[in-house]
């Protein structure tokens, strides 16, 4: 509590994520978990691993047929993402 008023939890817990300075690897985790939410079980299965590198989420594909498809939808995948996420913390989604 400060000034004797009392802050609700998520007040708090925003107040530690930024002093421990760990809102970035935060939001690449969320990013992250994103994808295995919106892709669905039979992208999924095409998929090997996903990674973030600044504001580009990575999706290594185990088939060229899929990454190229994947790829014509490289922008509706960034607008579902950020939808899920409630925020554009996506910038662009690769598909490799």
């Amino acid at each position: 509590m400060r000034s004797g008023q009392a802050q609700s939890l998520g007040d708090v817990l925003r107040d530690v994520i930024s002093r421990m300075g760990i809102r970035r690897k935060l939001d690449e985790a969320r990013m992250i978990d994103a994808w295995g939410e919106v892709a669905g079980p039979q992208v999924i299965a095409v998929t090997h691993s996903v990674w973030v590198k600044g504001r580009k989420l990575f999706v290594k594909v185990t088939s060229s047929t899929w990454r190229h498809e994947l790829n014509l939808q490289r922008s509706q995948w960034k607008d579902r993402l950020n939808r899920h996420l409630e925020g554009e913390f996506i910038e662009e989604v690769i598909f490799r």
